[in-house]
């Protein structure tokens, strides 16, 4: 009886280690403005916000607002670097927003829920409108050191904050 409960007591033990948050990876919390431009027509922008390694490698899409996916492609910078994958985006995906500030929150996982390991990248930010303008930007992040970053933009978006959890 004993060898049962030991062997029941770690199988609990190893599923609920399956199921912990991800020791390394860190969070993030982005704070997004999209300013009130007085421009007409105006188009809600769509935006695209993901991580690469210091190389450039796309490592993973932490937000994107589009109205359909046929879209994409208007968000040229992600697209060349995770658009044309076979990649699931639905996890992501939102829809467009009005003038306002939003806070999107990384978990610190890729899109197939893998921790991304503690580290240098890059973080893209990338806001387009139809008949608009477009700003993209790219900040260093190190996933090792807590903080705050302030990220200019310079038309489709105002400036925003990165704050950086680690575990």
């Amino acid at each position: 009886m004993l060898k049962l409960n030991t062997l029941i007591s770690a199988v609990v033990l190893f599923t609920a280690a399956l199921f912990q948050p991800h020791a390394n990876a860190a969070e993030l919390e982005i704070e997004l403005t999209l300013p009130d431009l007085d421009v007409q027509p105006y188009h809600r922008p769509y935006v695209a916000v993901w991580l690469e390694t210091p190389e450039r490698k796309h490592v993973t899409t932490v937000a994107l607002w589009v109205e359909k996916a046929e879209w994409f492609k208007d968000l040229r910078q992600w697209w060349r670097k995770a658009g044309k994958s076979d990649a699931n985006f639905d996890g992501v995906t939102g829809a467009t927003k009005r003038p306002g500030t939003y806070t999107i929150n990384w978990n610190g996982t890729d899109l197939d829920g893998k921790a991304v390991a503690a580290g240098k990248y890059l973080l893209n930010l990338e806001v387009v409108r139809e008949e608009g303008g477009r700003d993209y930007t790219r900040v260093e992040l190190d996933l090792n050191k807590d903080g705050k970053i302030t990220i200019d933009g310079t038309n489709e978006f105002s400036q925003s904050f990165v704050t950086i959890k680690s575990q």
